[in-house]
Order: structure tokens, then sequence, then C-alpha cells
């Protein structure tokens, strides 16, 4: 008999959170982040990544239990929200969260995932991944399957991490969407927390690029397990420069049936869309 392990996963979408949190927010207060963060040429493009990339894998998991807490702004405009929900409908896994906005950012996200935990697991494996991230169509049946194995490891502190260190960066570019394979470590969309589920802390108190000086840590580099999206938009320096990165593994004609096995996308659909999106029709 298997080890009962909750998947719970966090996606941060646009959560207008206290100044500070992020690199890229804007000068002048909520006010300013607000609006720069609720733009309408902003929200096409992250409404374009939920519909394309985020939810495609997410909607065809071979283990279907499993939650998502889809955390949000309570201000967030109505027709983004009502466009939101309609994409979500048909995946039940997705809880959306419209939570005040303003809060410290790793307070909230640390509140709104406690509150969806299990008590009753012995075990909950927490992944994050932002708007324009997406985890392959297996990671929930992988990530209790490892567990499974390794139990005996976690018992030993009660935390353990698992780093699918095998994905690809997603650059939306003028000509089309381009994609690099990398052999990673220890990137936000492919790392898993194991914790038990009376911890008081949760994924965002731990920085996940140190997480191996704390936790035993597994990595597992076998097949391709996220993708991370690389546009103007990103917060992070991925599209600039994706340090820790090494080791192009994907031959380019087998790109197609990579994206559509391990994350049920198909590449052509996927850039035609982007197309759409920046050229119109």
């Amino acid at each position: 008999m298997s080890v009962p392990v909750q998947v719970l996963g966090l996606c941060r979408w646009s959560y207008p959170s206290a100044p500070g949190a992020f690199r890229r927010e804007s000068m002048g207060g909520p006010d300013a982040i607000r609006a720069a963060l609720y733009d309408p040429m902003r929200m096409a493009l992250r409404l374009f990544f939920l519909e394309h990339v985020v939810l495609p894998p997410l909607r065809a998991q071979t283990d279907p239990d499993f939650t998502v807490v889809m955390l949000m702004g309570d201000q967030l405009p109505g027709e983004v929200r009502a466009r939101i929900e309609a994409l979500i409908a048909d995946i039940p896994q997705i809880v959306p969260v419209y939570a005040p906005e303003g809060r410290p950012h790793q307070e909230i996200c640390r509140e709104v995932m406690l509150a969806h935990r299990d008590p009753s697991v012995r075990a909950v494996a927490e992944i994050r991944f932002d708007d324009d991230d997406a985890a392959a169509v297996d990671i929930v049946a992988r990530t209790r399957d490892v567990f499974t194995r390794t139990k005996a490891l976690f018992r030993s502190g009660g935390k353990l991490a698992l780093d699918f260190n095998r994905g690809f960066i997603l650059r939306a570019e003028p000509e089309g969407v381009q994609f690099q394979p990398v052999t990673t470590r220890y990137w936000t969309p492919g790392l898993v927390l194991y914790q038990r589920p009376q911890s008081d802390r949760s994924l965002l108190d731990f920085n996940h690029a140190q997480l191996w000086k704390r936790i035993p840590t597994i990595t597992f580099p076998k097949v391709p397990m996220y993708l991370r999206g690389a546009h103007g938009g990103n917060d992070s320096s991925v599209s600039a420069n994706p340090h820790n990165a090494e080791e192009a593994w994907q031959r380019a004609d087998t790109l197609a049936d990579t994206l559509h096995d391990r994350f049920g996308i198909g590449h052509d659909t996927l850039n035609a869309a982007w197309l759409k999106l920046l050229h119109g029709d």
C-alpha cells in the first residue's frame, strides 16, 4: 500500500503583493504595482500562457488526484476574472483564490497553501510555478512514486526535496515560439518539497536555489518535466541568462512529439496562437 501523499500546487497569477517582492515591480507603491500588473497588454500575454501553456498539462495529468491553488488579487479586472474562470471550468483540481491585495508575498502564499493542506496525509508535496510555467503530464504520478521509493529518507527529518531538473525554456519571440532544452538545478517549476502536513512552513519559506544546503534532495534528470516561460515580462533573468543550464539534449525533429507527449501541447497550435496574439488575424 502506498504512503498517502497530497500533491498541492501554487500558481501565483499576477497577485499584487506588497512592494519589495519582485525586482521588476513598479515604483510608487501598491497602486502603481496594480496598474502595471493589470495593464491590458500584460493581461493578454498572461492569459495566452494560461490557456496554451499552463493548463493543457494540468488537464492531462495521468494522476488526477491533486490540487492547484491559483492565487489572484481581489481587484482583478472583471473581464479577466471571467475569462480565467471559463478557462479553468473543466479542471476541478484548480482552486481559484482571490486574496486581498497588498499582502506581503511570502505571507499570503504561505497562508493559502496551509489552508489547503490535508492534515490526514503522511506528507504534503508542494510545487509552485509561475503564470507562464508548466509541469509535465505525469508530475503528480512521479511525485507520488518517488516519495514511495524514498520515504525512509523523508522520515529521518520530515523534509525532502525532489528536483525534476530537465525541461525547456519556452521563448516567446516576434518570429514565433522557440524551445531551448536545458538541464538545470533547482528551478521552481520542477522542484517539489515534501513536508509533514503539521509543518507551519510552506514552499515559499525556502529559497529554492539554496534548498540543497538545508534539506536532503533527489535529482531526476530522466525525462523533461517542465516548461519555463521566457519573455520581456519575466521577473527573473531566465530569458537573458539561464544560469546553471546546460546539455542541449532534445533532437529538433522530435520536439513536436515531446511537447505533445510530455505536456499535451501542440507545437503548431501554440505557435499559431502566439503569432495571432502578436499580429492579430
